[in-house]
């Protein structure tokens, strides 16, 4: 699969479960709505609306900051229609 492919498929609206570093060695799952990026300390984070999956509180915003990030499942791609409705919303840091 091509990045092009792959950026794209990281899209506001869809659904993802990502596991990443936590507390005493052990992962953290985290599954919801992928809604943006966020300035956290000097990185940048992925934020996720969580769902009611694994025991998680429904609706609850999570910050993933990239360096804890170990894979990233894609659950749902949000439709077309929200892609092209999110795309003037997207802000990038550097």
């Amino acid at each position: 699969m091509a990045v092009k492919d792959i950026e794209q498929m990281i899209t506001i609206g869809s659904k993802y479960k990502i596991i990443s570093t936590g507390a005493k060695d052990e992962p953290l799952i985290s599954a919801g709505e992928f809604r943006g990026y966020a300035a956290f300390a000097n990185e940048t984070a992925l934020v996720l609306r969580l769902d009611a999956s694994d025991g998680q509180e429904e609706g609850r915003i999570r910050f993933l900051p990239y360096h804890a990030v170990l894979c990233i499942d894609v659950l749902e791609l949000a439709s077309k229609e929200v892609k092209e409705k999110k795309e003037d919303n997207q802000v990038y840091y550097r």
